[in-house]
């Protein structure tokens, strides 16, 4: 089945919790999906990994999305904090898709040719940082930029 098919929350609806270690490694090539809550201490996608996310997240330091790979997210997220300044960068070809609220206390660091999705119309994204944009960044889909860094 083609995940693109579906909303993201229509897929979230059979996911099982995660339950895993507060270091979330995605390794090259692999494919995960879960649902719940968890508190991070980083996520980091691998070449070409895909990541769905569905529920409340927070990470307390980077969020790394490799070259080609892909992080959904459908929920909440927020990455890092007022006194610990972090960041979600977005490496060349690597896509970001967004059906909820993102938080960055930090930076977002789209490279070159990467993209970031919002799906719906009620994504909202609060960055307290800046947005650093390479050549040919792709942002696409109807957000409220809280602080207008796009």
């Amino acid at each position: 089945m083609n995940r693109l098919s579906l909303s993201l929350e229509a897929q979230c609806s059979s996911l099982a919790e995660y339950s895993g270690s507060a270091k979330l490694v995605i390794n090259e090539g692999e494919d995960y999906a879960f649902s719940g809550a968890k508190s991070f201490n980083f996520i980091k996608l691998e070449k070409d990994a895909s990541l769905l996310l569905c529920g409340s997240w927070t990470v307390s330091n980077d969020v790394d999305i490799k070259e080609n790979a892909l992080l959904e997210l459908n929920g909440s997220m927020s990455v890092g904090s007022n006194k610990k300044q972090k960041e979600i960068k977005v490496e060349k070809g690597a896509t970001f898709r967004i059906e909820g609220n993102i938080t960055i206390y930090g930076d977002l660091i789209l490279e070159d040719d990467s993209t970031i999705e919002f799906i719906g119309e009620d994504s909202v994204m609060n960055i307290f940082g800046e947005v650093d944009m390479g050549d040919d960044v792709t942002v696409s889909g109807v957000f409220e930029d809280v602080r207008n860094r796009f």
